[in-house]
């Protein structure tokens, strides 16, 4: 174990980096566009990087420990559909995410913070980004006028549990669900009079043979607003419900913005209603505004974007105004990257300013197989509704981690520490691999990660290998899922297996299927999820 570290400690001293040397593996980071049942949509494709078939590990920001892989079940020049390939994490639309690339992007999109990579000769003149709504040959819907591409999906999600409550006469509570679902996201370039179309729904329909769960029936409108970039003058309008943009610190509108600017730089303003959280209605509860400042810029080994927002909601009942700021900046110096995120609330209570949000984040690529990432966090959050104080108990958290490549395989390790407001503290250790493919036809890998986290009231334990196998257009996986909790002087023992697959049909039609099952504690549970989809 110390000639172990002795080895690893002289390749991270001795690793620096070669002048234009490639990165084997580059991440970038992009934020989610939508998310419907186990699929997770992108506006990142074949020309980013981004293959069906891949899979790639995910993680929350460039700094942080991996949370999870994905693997991609659909994708075109400029976009892709993604499942979890291994156990699910939380992921919601608007979300910020970083993915561990198999291959270098030709372009970046334009929403992306790509981790260091030095640019091999730079452009003339500053690279078009991709372009929202662009159809490519490949994705051209011929006989609809105008052209529309997307992607339209039949989903079905059933679960049946077997919890066990009470003391010594314990009783078996059996639960069923199932949830179909109809989802669609279609882009039309040039729809109404020169402006670009882009809608997202889902329809479904919920059963529960115990407990009502509401409504059973469930339309949602995730996007439906008209895009247009003007040529004559610099000039950018968005109309319908929209996600910001520009900033990532107002969330959804239903309403109208605009931005004047070239060449990267811009100001503008967004004006209109936050919709319904609970079920996507449209509300006239909660007006709101922003203006903002945003901008990126590129030069030789480097690279800069951000953006700066000033925001008021105003409550349409008893509820007090609540105004904040937010700042954005992405920094990449040849394979060192720095970002932050910070965001400030007035103080209703006192009008005094105080943090709500800061996000550091840094990481560097000592060579091509060895890199370091660090980052802080501090989270007391504005909570609209909350009694009292709107803001939430502070929590802090300071992590590090080290990830090593090679031979198309990686290891990493990642280590966490978070104190609360009452200077309680909790420690957190996650490591991860992935073997690298076999040159055989069924391509086998191996996959796994490890985790313990230890608090003041307890400490758990979490292991989850898993075996894929992917084909030249077929991808299996099979996984299983150990868990040990002892929390308040209770020790819960849990396991899960899953087994995913996901093939072509024809005619553009894909299917992917995942069962998974639970048992332990007091709690037993199967589950199946289906999709067929079609990308056109």
């Amino acid at each position: 174990m110390r000639r172990a570290m002795w080895v690893l400690v002289a390749a991270v001293l001795a690793g620096r980096p070669a002048p234009g040397a490639a990165q084997e593996a580059p991440r970038v980071t992009v934020r989610v566009r939508q998310v419907a049942g186990s699929s997770v949509y992108l506006d990142l494709g074949t020309r980013h990087g981004l293959r069906t078939g891949d899979t790639v590990q995910v993680a929350r920001d460039s700094t942080a420990a991996p949370v999870g892989s994905m693997v991609v079940t659909a994708s075109t020049e400029t976009r892709s559909v993604l499942t979890f390939s291994a156990e699910p994490f939380a992921v919601t639309r608007g979300d910020l995410l970083t993915l561990l690339l198999l291959r270098a992007p030709a372009e970046a999109p334009e929403d992306v913070a790509p981790l260091p990579v030095p640019p091999r000769e730079p452009p003339a003149v500053e690279a078009r980004p991709a372009v929202e709504g662009e159809v490519t040959p490949a994705m051209e819907f011929r006989g609809f006028t105008p052209r529309a591409h997307g992607r339209i999906a039949l989903d079905m999600s059933t679960n049946r549990s077997i919890t066990r409550v009470g003391g010594a006469d314990a009783v078996d509570v059996e639960r069923m669900f199932a949830t179909p679902a109809l989802r669609f996201d279609v882009t039309a370039p040039g729809a109404v009079g020169g402006f670009t179309l882009h809608t997202s729904a889902r329809l479904a329909y919920r059963y529960s043979d115990g407990v009502p769960l509401g409504p059973t029936t469930s339309a949602r409108v995730y996007a439906a607003s008209l895009e247009r970039d003007f040529t004559a003058v610099p000039l950018k309008l968005v109309f319908g419900r929209f996600y910001s943009p520009v900033e990532q610190y107002s969330g959804v509108w239903d309403g109208a913005l605009f931005r004047i600017g070239r060449g990267g730089f811009g100001v503008g303003a967004i004006a209109g209603f936050q919709p319904d959280r609970w079920n996507e209605r449209p509300s006239t509860e909660f007006p709101k505004a922003t203006v903002f400042v945003d901008g990126r810029a590129r030069g030789r080994g480097w690279r800069w974007q951000g953006n700066v927002s000033a925001h008021t909601v105003r409550p349409g009942d008893s509820l007090p105004t609540h105004s904040f700021v937010g700042a954005t900046q992405r920094i990449t110096l040849g394979r060192l990257f720095l970002g932050h995120d910070v965001q400030m609330d007035r103080d209703p209570t006192d009008a005094r300013w105080r943090l709500s949000r800061l996000r550091l984040r840094a990481s560097l690529d000592m060579t091509d197989h060895v890199a370091l990432r660090a980052g802080f966090a501090r989270r007391e959050s504005y909570v609209m509704r909350r009694l009292g104080s709107p803001f939430s108990p502070r929590n802090d958290r300071l992590d590090g981690g080290l990830a090593l490549r090679a031979g198309g395989g990686f290891l990493s390790a990642d280590g966490s520490v978070s104190e609360d407001a009452s200077g309680r503290r909790s420690w957190g250790l996650t490591g991860a691999f992935a073997s690298g493919r076999l040159p055989i036809p069924s391509r086998p890998g191996l996959t796994g990660s490890v985790s313990r986290w230890s608090g003041t009231y307890g400490t758990s334990l979490s292991a989850a290998p898993g075996l894929e196998l992917v084909g030249d257009r077929v991808r299996f996986r099979a996984g299983y899922r150990y868990n040990r909790s002892d929390y308040l002087q209770r020790v819960v023992l849990s396991h899960g297996a899953d087994a995913s697959l996901d093939a072509p049909l024809g005619n553009g039609m894909r299917l992917s299927a995942r069962a998974r099952v639970q048992w332990g504690g007091l709690l037993l549970g199967q589950g199946l999820d289906v999709t067929l989809s079609r990308i056109f």
